[in-house]
């Protein structure tokens, strides 16, 4: 930001005393010479030319003779003192200050002080022009990232469309992007947003990004190198290409409030190679249908698609099959295995819901609990559920085989009053000690009401029921979670058993495992698929395993007390 000292020229300061005559002559001695600067009790007076020519004309004429015996001090009688601003004063400040003087006189140039005993003048002309470029760049600026905002965005695409530019716009979602301001505060969620926005500014070269608001931002491509490349045909793969770049450059980690943050977001494209897509709010209003579909389908990327039904309308057909299958019992759990890191004898089960669906076959949870979970239709399919689980364990404790069964729960039960009771009610009917049953939970399941759902776990945990962190190292605060929730084991998430003969993942494993051990938590690994991998996380202590390696999950039939899974 400039400062004033850099536009001010140094004057004199004449004495008050100093005769007309004397004046007038400085005056048409030098053409240049903005005004005088003279002080009068103390007050600094700038008298600028235009002002001093008028007053020696006089209105009638008769100036100068009224004024030859007269000093300097009297022209300052009828005028206002300077407007006087330290050297260091910000331009935009030094415009305001001089634009609030009454009209008549805010185009005086204003008097700087440029040290103790020096005095200069500065003109106003380009500090109002800096001014107002400053408020047209704040109008098109996001003031918390600094990119563009959307009235710039129009700006710039409008004007592209305009000359014929083909264009395709990008609107990037951040995934759970409130739990970190529910969980950190908004402060660190203004952190995160800055620092996806350095990424973006660094990292999309060909594209301009800018930030819509909240937690959405927009990057800008023109598709004419893409087309010339790739051609036509090839825009829309060169265009999921380009998305992924841009996802991956957001990705982080970013640190933010001491805890490392990895960025999961959504995109969507629409591009004016598609019908209807030629102008802005129309770019905007497909990309961002795209960019809701990706995030409701967990795609990651997605191309606006006119033919596609909504995720709106699609959720409402499978919620009314859904309730029927609840009731009609057309749900069925397999059980997944957890087996000791050396023994390899099983130690617990996960219960996994399964969609034996009259037309379709059995469905996985993917198909169909994202929208139980979006409707109240999860709370009876979590009741059928752990019936069906606490039943299963209790009849194999009853054969001689006490052995734990975990049951998955989502944030709506979680965040419900009535599930503390409603388990209690599940292990009084089935006679399941508590001790048997295993409450899996994921860090976005607790983050939606974090202090009410730690005291629901607490409850849980003090009647004997075991607590289990799903999915752990993918959330925004895992770490910092830790020492907040009633946990009695971790689940390291399979992404990083995938990788774990890399040497960096192996080191991520190791310190997790030392951190578990230390807080005296129980780590299992999922998505174990190999002996190899077995063997490398139980050489770094991990204490259970859980994967295809050991055991896809199966009907309860088909385990018994002697199942020894070396390998199966």
């Amino acid at each position: 930001m400039p400062i004033l000292a850099e536009l001010a020229v140094p004057a004199a300061v004449w004495d008050a005393d100093t005769g007309i005559p004397q004046v007038e002559a400085a005056i048409h001695a030098d053409h240049t010479l903005p005004g005088l600067i003279t002080r009068v009790d103390g007050r600094i007076h700038l008298l600028d030319r235009a002002y001093l020519l008028s007053a020696l004309t006089g209105r009638l004429g008769y100036g100068r003779p009224l004024l030859h015996r007269q000093a300097l001090r009297v022209l300052c009688r009828e005028r206002e003192p300077a407007l006087v601003l330290p050297g260091d004063t910000a331009w935009d400040d030094a415009a305001r200050a001089a634009l609030a003087r009454p009209t008549g006189r805010k185009a005086l140039p204003v008097v700087v002080t440029l040290g103790e005993h020096t005095l200069g003048t500065a003109p106003v002309g380009p500090l109002v022009d800096h001014l107002s470029r400053r408020y047209r760049t704040m109008a098109l600026e996001d003031d918390l990232t600094g990119l563009g905002n959307r009235r710039m965005l129009t700006e710039r695409v409008t004007t592209a469309l305009a000359g014929g530019a083909s264009a395709a716009l990008t609107i990037i979602g951040l995934n759970r992007f409130k739990e970190i301001n529910d969980s950190l505060g908004h402060t660190s969620g203004d952190e995160l947003l800055q620092h996806v926005s350095g990424a973006l500014r660094r990292e999309c070269s060909g594209g301009t990004a800018f930030r819509l608001g909240g937690d959405e931002f927009v990057v800008f491509f023109d598709t004419a190198t893409l087309t010339a490349v790739h051609g036509r045909d090839g825009l829309a793969e060169a265009l999921r290409d380009v998305g992924f770049r841009v996802l991956h450059a957001i990705q982080g980690p970013f640190p933010v409030a001491g805890v490392p943050i990895t960025v999961e977001a959504s995109l969507g494209i629409a591009h004016t190679g598609q019908d209807g897509m030629d102008s802005v709010g129309r770019l905007l209003a497909g990309a961002d249908a795209a960019m809701n579909t990706a995030k409701h389908d967990r795609t990651r990327i997605e191309l606006w698609d006119p033919a596609r039904p909504s995720p709106h309308t699609v959720d409402l057909a499978i919620q009314t099959e859904l309730r029927d299958a609840v009731h009609q019992g057309h749900l069925v759990l397999h059980y997944q295995p957890l087996v000791d890191a050396h023994t390899r004898q099983i130690v617990s089960f996960e219960a996994l819901v399964r969609w034996a669906h009259p037309q379709r076959g059995l469905l996985y949870p993917g198909a169909f609990l994202a929208q139980a979970e979006r409707s109240d239709i999860i709370h009876a399919l979590t009741e059928r559920v752990l019936a069906e689980a606490t039943a299963q364990a209790a009849a194999w404790h009853r054969s001689g085989w006490p052995v734990p069964v975990a049951v998955n729960l989502a944030a709506p039960v979680l965040t419900s009053d009535q599930f503390v009771d409603s388990i209690a009610g599940h292990l009084h009917r089935t006679g399941l000690p508590p001790t048997a049953l295993i409450v899996e939970i994921t860090e976005s399941a607790v983050m939606t009401r974090p202090e009410e759902s730690a005291q629901r776990l607490k409850s849980l945990q003090d009647s004997g029921v075991r607590i289990a962190m799903d999915d752990f190292g993918t959330g925004y605060t895992s770490l910092a979670l830790l020492t907040k929730l009633p946990l009695d084991e971790l689940k390291l998430d399979r992404t990083f058993i995938m990788r774990v003969h890399d040497r960096q993942e192996q080191v991520i494993v190791d310190a997790v495992a030392r951190m578990a051990n230390g807080l005296g938590l129980t780590l299992v690994a999922e998505g174990v698929e190999d002996e190899a991998t077995a063997r490398t996380l139980a050489g770094f202590g991990i204490d259970l395993l859980q994967g295809f390696h050991f055991s896809r999950p199966l009907p309860a039939a088909d385990f018994t007390p002697l199942s020894g899974l070396t390998r199966v």
